[in-house]
């Protein structure tokens, strides 16, 4: 049977740079945040939340986000993701009680296996019966989730479901001013323009450009231009195909 300190191993890695602050906020997305962030009071209305919306709106940055103004308020936390090569049977979720934070990233890819399934049914009526807080993170719905186990279904109706939406495009262009000014990164028009038009329009992919694109231009000593974005997606263009 496993032990805390085996499972706390599993934590994703804390960044210091992560914060609900930090995360975009635009008219799309400021009601959710708002709330999530009255979810860490201790009057928060519920112990259960169920964060979804489509892949790259920033779910797993929030996850980590929370995990961190969790880590700063003296909580026990586990922060861990369902895609985690390291996770292999489902008495990971077992021994639990003493933990006041679990974050649970990905639950959509739970296996289909009623042992898994009735040990988050289980994790979940702990929390109902203790003080254990549970955040939930998935691309689907909660109905939508393939979930053989009615009482699970069923439990899982009692979260709280926070949507993550996606961004507009307006909303990507101010986004990447708003990362690009966090990091000292001046952006012209026609190089906002260029990052728009020649990469994903995922919200985490537009963060993460920004962030290589630090890096790339303290690198190579030149500011951030079109040019210079251009040269960094062709590098990250040849690395993919070698």
């Amino acid at each position: 049977m496993n032990k805390l300190p085996d499972q706390l191993s599993l934590n994703i890695k804390l960044d210091d740079s992560v914060s609900l602050d930090k995360f975009i906020k635009c008219k799309s997305n400021s009601n959710s945040l708002d709330f999530l962030r009255s979810t860490v009071l201790e009057t928060s209305v519920s112990n259960l939340f169920f964060i979804w919306g489509l892949e790259g709106v920033g779910k797993s940055y929030i996850m980590q986000a929370l995990n961190k103004e969790f880590i700063n308020l003296n909580k026990k936390t586990l922060h861990l993701s369902l895609d985690d090569s390291r996770i292999t049977s489902h008495e990971i979720f077992q021994n639990l009680g003493s933990l006041d934070v679990l974050l649970i990233e990905k639950i959509d890819q739970l296996p289909q296996d009623q042992d898994w399934e009735l040990q988050i049914f289980a994790l979940i009526n702990d929390a109902l019966s203790g003080n254990t807080k549970i955040y939930l993170s998935s691309n689907l719905v909660s109905k939508d989730l393939k979930i053989g186990l009615k009482d699970l279904k069923s439990r899982l109706s009692y979260f709280t479901a926070i949507e993550i939406p996606e961004i507009t495009d307006e909303e990507k262009i101010e986004a990447l001013y708003q990362s690009s000014e966090r990091k000292g990164i001046s952006l012209d028009n026609k190089t906002i323009e260029y990052i728009v038009s020649h990469t994903s329009r995922s919200l985490s992919d537009l963060l993460n450009l920004i962030n290589d694109l630090d890096i790339y231009s303290l690198k190579k000593k030149r500011r951030v231009t079109q040019s210079l974005v251009r040269e960094l997606l062709q590098t990250r263009s040849d690395s993919l195909h070698k």
